[in-house]
């Protein structure tokens, strides 16, 4: 019991140890009464965290405990918090220890990343350390990941090694589906994905001829096989053969290991403007020829004849109009949901959770019917749009409005236009008088702003970016600086001179910038923001508990944020507009 009892007292004692600094700068730590505990003997240490503390002596790092303790050897270049884990640099190398100091992994990488969102990162061996815009990344290094306990998943082995992270919905002639993405793996870079399918190549310069592994390092397909490929959907991978004049369009079943041309277009790739066929959903896939058909996994053609396809995700269903100018509806299974079929025209429910309503045309009216075929909303608009978070918007004699999908009214049908909803149960909408101006419509209390905008983004998180008529944004170094996507390349470049310049020219675009706007129609932030820092701003906003901010703080927090955008001459003179004070 005494020795459990002193344990106790030294683990209590420890919590409350402060970094203390002696008069020769030797850095150790003291208890809260000012008692040297452990003896000052660093040239720097970090404070206490999770029951040791980084230690920094003739230059090299190490790790202690509470009680003094080496639990990892004083002899690294650099120590850094990772996860759970610990960074340790052995020169240019990399590995990862325990707080135990137990090794995880070996100092022999050239790149650890940053743990992502879902557990993973990226590991390098080898390559040479090379600038790409501003930033750094391992030419020639081979790539793997690990997981956030440090434990290898894809051995590094892969010069190309890259992620189903491109988006291709309404991109032309992807369409849906996620395609590889080409990254320079810069060492500040987080993967974007959670990996579960990956392209690899032997050259790793481009996502072209890659093959396709799985999150454990498995090879699904070999490389080389096809130009491009997609993210496998039901054990089927949409591909794509790229030549001068013309692309072909297949699929390949990896369970199988068999593959089938579907389609052929006679142009390049890149010029291809129009969808060429789809991933298979359950056990069908469209096929864009001179007309639409669908598919089996066995290349079987089951329907077609069609001129236009839909297809959604939330509700599982495709549609597609027939050569009589209606829509068959059938599921993923290639059964044929009768209720929704017939119409005129069909809009499916666009978010995930909305009701299974479905905006249809019949005749020459707009409604809205459930998946059994009831009538929620009545055929009486000449126009309406997708049921999107339960909002209908609604169109008759010219003017817009809003019904729920159970057919209550949001707001008349009175306005020249409204912005769709971005979130479920919303409260506050924008609604476009005949002036063409956007007007904030709070519905809760039915009263709307005095004020219009020109341009208009929906609320979020209680915040609204906004654009007034006439809106001049002036060219000065933080407006030029908000035209860069954060550590990317400048989105508008107008320099002609050829000549290499520090700063490249960028032209203010006033449409992408606005004020910060509250849902009780305060401004909440008064300088310009461009659309690529919204999100940032709008975070700094909400940390403050969304209290104003001075005009000084403003400046300041644009400068912060936009400081790997700006760079200087050696011989600028800087004015104050440059200057946080």
């Amino acid at each position: 019991m005494c020795i459990l009892m002193a344990l106790g007292a030294i683990v209590v004692q420890g919590q409350d140890l402060k970094i203390h600094v002696d008069k020769k700068g030797k850095v150790g730590f003291a208890d809260s009464q000012g008692n040297v505990i452990i003896k000052c003997q660093y040239e720097s240490a970090y404070p206490f965290s999770n029951g040791v503390s980084i230690v920094c002596k003739s230059k090299s790092y190490g790790m202690i405990d509470m009680t003094g303790k080496v639990v990892l050897p004083i002899k690294y270049s650099n120590i850094s918090s990772w996860n759970d884990l610990y960074l340790i640099k052995d020169g240019k190398k990399m590995g990862l220890a325990s707080k135990s100091g137990e090794i995880v992994l070996k100092a022999e990488y050239s790149l650890i990343s940053k743990v992502n969102c879902y557990g993973k990162a990226l590991i390098a061996v080898g390559g040479k350390a090379s600038p790409n815009d501003k930033k750094t990344y391992m030419a020639g290094a081979k790539y793997g990941i690990i997981d956030k306990n440090g434990r290898i998943l894809i051995n590094p082995e892969y010069k190309g090694l890259y992620e189903f992270a491109f988006d291709g919905t309404g991109n032309y002639p992807y369409y849906e589906g996620k395609r590889l993405v080409y990254s320079y793996h810069n060492t500040t870079d987080t993967l974007l994905t959670n990996c579960s399918f990956l392209g690899v190549n032997k050259n790793g310069f481009n996502i072209a001829d890659c093959g396709i592994i799985d999150g454990q390092g498995k090879e699904l397909l070999k490389q080389g096989l096809y130009t491009y490929v997609m993210e496998p959907k039901g054990n089927m991978v949409r591909y794509y053969i790229a030549k001068k004049k013309e692309t072909l369009c297949g699929y390949h079943d990896l369970l199988t290991g068999k593959s089938f041309q579907a389609t052929v277009f006679k142009s390049a790739i890149g010029d291809i403007k129009y969808w060429t066929h789809g991933d298979f959903s359950g056990n069908i896939a469209p096929v864009n020829g001179s007309t639409w058909s669908f598919i089996d996994k066995s290349g079987q053609t089951l329907r077609k004849g069609y001129t236009l396809v839909r297809h959604s995700e939330q509700t599982g269903l495709w549609a597609a109009k027939n050569s009589s100018g209606t829509w068959d509806v059938f599921n993923e299974s290639n059964h044929d949901v009768s209720p929704l079929s017939g119409y005129v025209d069909i809009l499916f429910p666009t978010q995930k959770g909305d009701k299974d309503v479905f905006v249809v045309k019949k005749g020459i009216h707009y409604g809205a019917i459930t998946r059994a075929g009831d009538e929620v909303v009545p055929f009486e608009y000449e126009e309406a749009m997708a049921n999107t978070y339960d909002v209908i918007p609604v169109k008759k004699d010219g003017k817009w409005g809003a019904v729920t999908a159970n057919n209550e009214m949001l707001f008349p049908v009175s306005y020249a236009g409204f912005l769709l909803p971005s979130e479920r149960n919303c409260q506050h909408f924008w609604v476009q008088q005949s002036d063409s101006l956007y007007y904030h419509l709070n519905i809760s209390n039915n009263k709307i702003s005095p004020s219009g905008f020109k341009g208009v983004s929906n609320f979020k998180d209680g915040i609204a970016h906004v654009r007034p008529d006439g809106f001049i944004v002036d060219g000065n170094s933080i407006n030029k600086a908000q035209m860069y996507a954060p550590n990317k390349m400048p989105i508008a470049n107008t320099g002609k001179d050829k000549k290499k310049t520090t700063a490249p020219t960028v032209t203010v675009n006033p449409s992408v910038f606005g004020y910060l706007l509250g849902t009780d129609d305060t401004l909440l932030f008064k300088l310009p923001v461009s659309t690529l820092y919204v999100d940032q701003v709008v975070q700094k906003i909400k940390a403050r508990g969304y209290r104003a901010f001075t005009p000084s703080e403003e400046k300041g927090l644009l400068l912060d944020l936009t400081k790997e955008n700006r760079s200087y001459n050696m011989s600028d003179i800087l004015g104050e507009e440059e200057w946080n004070y």
